[in-house]
């Protein structure tokens, strides 16, 4: 099982100085990963709820987000081996021909470290800001991966759909990963399980899953996918893992224990911890918690951590 962990991008506390501590503490500790969220606005009268707690509240702290591209950039500068993954990335907020241009020149600039993350989003003030439609999300989420797979992998590109389209061109340069970047999918509905047997190559969900449902949905992923002709054994099953409890105590560190014992059982490969939800944590709290997670507690759980090329 990888490790990974959320950079401090967004809330009162995000700064330069605290994404480089926190980048170069994990990588002198073994984290796997580093992770970035997307968040575009705070809207003050939303007219979507919040997927992620009970109230459908978007944490306050998220009025300050640090855009998560230009983030990766910046702290692929200041490591050397940590994998760089968006958690996830909203599809339909950009162009797929201008992602697929940034997210090549990222993974050759990271030497090939690059995981692109990403779901369909959910806040309608967020997709009226950016002119597009919340109820046409899923199906152009499809068409953005279909055509950053096609811009990344062919010699000439094109693509004619309903909502992109690009014209006969070269597309230049390619990612250093072949055939290309991860593509690790979001979400937990019915269309999400579909589109990672399709086209991901893994899914991504959070902690808020039980694990028996992440375990049977998992199963129903690699169904698909082997339906369709896929090597299902190939998506890798990971997770962002929000609301973690706090290990500078006896009781929490127990949890964590307990519950990595049961990820790593279910098959999960891959945690992506965010030490900023629900409540932002300041950079001595993250790196004395980073610290005892590596040193304390995974010791202690016999997680076998891997670093380098996740392929």
């Amino acid at each position: 099982m990888k490790i990974g962990i959320a950079l401090p991008h967004f809330g009162p506390a995000a700064s330069t100085d605290a994404i480089v501590t926190v980048a170069r503490k994990a990588e002198a500790l073994g984290f796997a990963s580093l992770w970035v969220l997307d968040r575009l606005l705070w809207p003050t009268q939303p007219k979507s709820r919040y997927p992620g707690n009970p109230r459908g509240e978007l944490p306050r702290p998220m009025q300050n987000t640090w855009d998560p591209l230009v983030v990766l950039g910046f702290a692929a500068a200041h490591t050397e081996k940590l994998l760089l993954g968006t958690s996830v990335l909203v599809a339909s907020y950009r162009n797929p021909a201008v992602v697929a241009k940034m997210m090549a020149t990222l993974d050759l600039l990271s030497r090939g470290r690059l995981i692109m993350g990403l779901g369909v989003g959910w806040s309608q003030d967020e997709f009226f800001t950016v002119g597009q439609s919340l109820e046409e999300r899923s199906e152009q989420t499809d068409e953005f991966i279909e055509v950053v797979k096609e811009l990344w992998q062919t010699d000439e590109s094109h693509f004619a759909g309903k909502h992109f389209h690009v014209p006969p061109c070269v597309f230049l340069p390619k990612p250093l990963q072949k055939p290309h970047p991860p593509i690790w999918i979001g979400g937990n509905s019915t269309r999400a399980l579909r589109r990672v047997a399709s086209y991901g190559d893994g899914w991504h969900p959070t902690s808020r899953m039980p694990v028996p449902e992440l375990t049977e949905k998992m199963q129903r992923i690699r169904t698909m996918a082997q339906g369709l002709g896929r090597k299902s054994d190939q998506i890798t099953l990971s997770l962002r893992w929000n609301s973690f409890p706090d290990i500078t105590n006896r009781e929490g560190a127990s949890v964590v224990n307990e519950k990595l014992r049961e990820y790593e059982a279910a098959g999960v490969e891959h945690i992506c911890i965010d030490l900023n939800i629900p409540q932002p944590a300041s950079v001595s709290f993250m790196t004395e918690s980073m610290e005892r997670l590596m040193t304390e507690i995974l010791p202690a759980v016999g997680t076998s951590l891997r670093t380098g090329s996740i392929r």
